[in-house]
């Protein structure tokens, strides 16, 4: 699956970097081409490949390579106005299809079905990832949802609806649960549940906010990058999609803060500080730009 070039840099728009929004774009499309050549079978599970897998297993692995490049990908059509020319939502409607088939709560490639979805459990991964797709489906709505066979959503359903009905980690997870209500809600399954959940995960988030775009994740004094990368991307989204203008206004008025501050974080080379555990907050330290 072949990607464009990248197209030559933009000095005069971009006199730092070069780069403009098409960079950015093909910047996407060769992160999606690589990765999707570790999908396995029915596109269910992406295992990128590496020593050994996370302690939630390698089926939980295989869905954080779905969820997280559908996130990339639905933000990368979207953008285009649901243009698709790597054909990248016919994949990822084929892996919905197989991995909701008949989800397991075992931790390994065993069992009946090998590439059948973690079930969403108290604390446990898979919820992480029911947000992305969760997210990823309501970016792409027309172009995807709305044209898959019934059996496909309502068994892509009831597999996020798990995530309204147990317990997050009591820090930013309580956004996961927002996420999938709010995609729920909007296509009209399980309503009343996805409704109290998106009420409820803003309500508890609401405690750690202290003011001048910051908030703590939980615990006191827990500030990191999860400030851009959810408290400030989940919330904002949310309330874009939902077209509610008195959501927008207060978590749009506490982006705005943040960004005036998160800006003094970057070096003059564009490098950001490095904060946490894992490669995805490179990644994430752009998320609320």
């Amino acid at each position: 699956m072949p990607h464009p070039p990248f197209p030559p840099e933009d000095r005069s728009l971009s006199p730092y970097t070069g780069w403009g929004r098409a960079h950015w774009e093909a910047a996407a499309d060769a992160l999606l081409t690589a990765a999707l050549r570790h999908a396995g079978p029915g596109h269910a599970l992406i295992n990128l490949p590496g020593p050994r897998p996370s302690w939630s297993g390698p089926r939980s692995d295989g869905l954080e390579g779905y969820a997280r490049t559908f996130l990339l990908a639905a933000l990368r059509i979207a953008g285009a106005g649901g243009r698709d020319p790597l054909g990248l939502l016919d994949r990822y409607a084929e892996g919905l299809a197989a991995g909701t088939r008949s989800p397991t709560t075992e931790r390994e490639l065993t069992g009946r079905d090998p590439v059948a979805w973690p079930a969403v459990t108290d604390r446990g991964q898979a919820m992480v990832e029911a947000a992305s797709v969760a997210l990823a489906l309501r970016l792409t709505r027309p172009w995807l949802w709305d044209r898959l066979p019934e059996r496909t959503r309502t068994r892509t359903a009831d597999w996020l609806t798990g995530a309204l009905h147990h317990t997050p980690v009591d820090n930013n997870w309580w956004l996961f649960q927002v996420t999938v209500g709010g995609f729920l809600a909007e296509s009209g399954h399980r309503t009343e549940a996805a409704e109290r959940a998106v009420e409820r995960g803003l309500a508890r988030v609401e405690q750690w906010y202290l003011g001048d775009g910051w908030y703590t994740d939980g615990r006191p004094r827990a500030f990191d990058h999860y400030n851009g990368w959810a408290f400030h991307l989940y919330p904002v989204l949310h309330a874009h999609l939902a077209d509610d203008g008195r959501l927008l206004d207060r978590y749009g008025t506490r982006l705005a803060a943040h960004l005036e501050q998160y800006a003094r974080t970057f070096g003059a080379g564009g490098a950001p500080l490095h904060q946490g555990r894992s490669l995805i907050y490179r990644f994430a330290s752009a998320a609320a730009l």
